[in-house]
């Protein structure tokens, strides 16, 4: 008779590890279908994108199998897959900061190469929207800017002197610069409309 989910005990749940660990793959489905809702929910709030929370807790059980031979039975079975859904969701937050930093830099070559063939009046329109655009900025994000690229302040002091994480520096960096680039755009283009 196959038990609910619900219905594992902390007894119940070493003995299915020990089974697991000893070969039987068929023990750890309640494992999974016991923590699965806590994973998710803890994947969720720590990366609130539908598609990757799903992903990243798959993942978390994957990894947690192929790796179930170092886990102690008898300790928290939760605890041990939060820290690999932990890792998890770092390693994705990291791809993702380096895929937006390969994105702005292949952005700023291309508006160097763009900007070196426009005539001059068309750079200076530019200018004149940038700075207009900056001006709009709320103050503290004019000051990240100012740190990052007046002062060359890096993140992670930005970060220490805000009291904030390096990743939500990164982000909104991001943010402003996108910001900024959808303003100069929209300048740009009523200045062309006729």
């Amino acid at each position: 008779m196959q038990r609910e989910p619900s219905s594992v005990t902390e007894l119940d749940e070493a003995e299915m590890v020990r089974a697991v660990q000893g070969g039987d793959a068929a023990a750890y489905a309640p494992l999974v279908a016991r923590h699965l809702p806590h994973i998710h929910a803890f994947i969720a709030l720590k990366l609130p994108v539908p598609h990757l929370v799903d992903e990243l807790a798959h993942e978390t059980f994957v990894f947690a199998y192929r790796q179930l031979h170092a886990f102690k039975a008898g300790t928290s079975l939760r605890a041990w897959l939060r820290a690999i859904a932990a890792n998890k969701v770092r390693a994705e937050i990291e791809r993702y900061l380096r895929e937006q930093a390969n994105h702005l830099r292949y952005t700023e070559h291309r508006l160097l190469e763009l900007s070196l063939a426009q005539p001059d009046d068309a750079v200076a329109a530019e200018i004149e929207a940038m700075q207009d655009c900056l001006g709009q900025l709320p103050a503290y994000q004019r000051q990240l800017l100012d740190w990052r690229y007046h002062d060359a302040v890096p993140a992670d002091e930005m970060a220490r002197r805000l009291e904030r994480s390096v990743a939500w520096i990164r982000t909104m960096l991001f943010r402003i610069r996108q910001q900024l680039r959808d303003c100069i755009e929209a300048k740009l283009a009523q200045e062309a409309a006729p």
